[in-house]
């Protein structure tokens, strides 16, 4: 029976979310910061992991959110379309953004790609503090490292080394946040 209810829950939340929330304003329009709070409430439902404070800006495609799991102070950018995402805290995501959680298979020459089926789902892993700029696209199984920069319009196709700065397509090092010298801090601040 449990089962049952969890997956009633789960198709009461993604009905409230596609049919009513993802279409309220931003937080920075007048009222916003309650509109944010009824789509945290709202994926809470849905979401594999909704924790603590965060904002799901309007229009964010998400599936099903069954491989959706985003923690506390982290957001989502308006339009994007997150496929699956494992994101931690403190991370932020710019608008337009597309992260996915499988390709096409393509192996078969034989056989059109799109009667091939899918990869099986990796979604990808964005660390605490890390921020994904404005239409970046991240492939499937990366890993995004603690306070990394991914520029706007970045490729992610590979893993970023925590605290570097990565850009272009496909998506190179172009900086570090760290000096010479540097030792990365343990944890973040609140």
């Amino acid at each position: 029976m449990d089962g049952t209810r969890t997956k009633l829950l789960r198709a009461l939340g993604a009905l409230l979310y596609y049919g009513f929330a993802t279409y309220l304003p931003n937080r920075t329009m007048p009222g916003g910061e309650l509109f944010r709070w009824i789509r945290q409430m709202v994926t809470r439902l849905f979401f594999a992991t909704s924790e603590g404070y965060v904002n799901v800006g309007s229009h964010v495609f998400v599936g099903d959110g069954r491989y959706v799991r985003i923690r506390d102070g982290s957001g989502i950018g308006t339009h994007s379309r997150v496929y699956g995402a494992d994101i931690g805290r403190g991370v932020m995501i710019g608008p337009h953004v597309t992260i996915l959680k499988q390709d096409h298979r393509f192996e078969d020459l034989g056989l059109y790609m799109g009667k091939q089926g899918n990869t099986p789902a990796d979604p990808p892993i964005i660390e605490d503090g890390a921020w994904i700029g404005e239409r970046a696209i991240i492939l499937r199984g990366r890993r995004i490292g603690r306070g990394a920069i991914v520029a706007a319009g970045a490729v992610v196709t590979r893993d970023v080394e925590p605290f570097s700065i990565v850009g272009g397509n496909p998506a190179k090092v172009i900086g570090s946040r760290l000096n010479p010298g540097d030792v990365p801090p343990e944890s973040f601040h609140k």
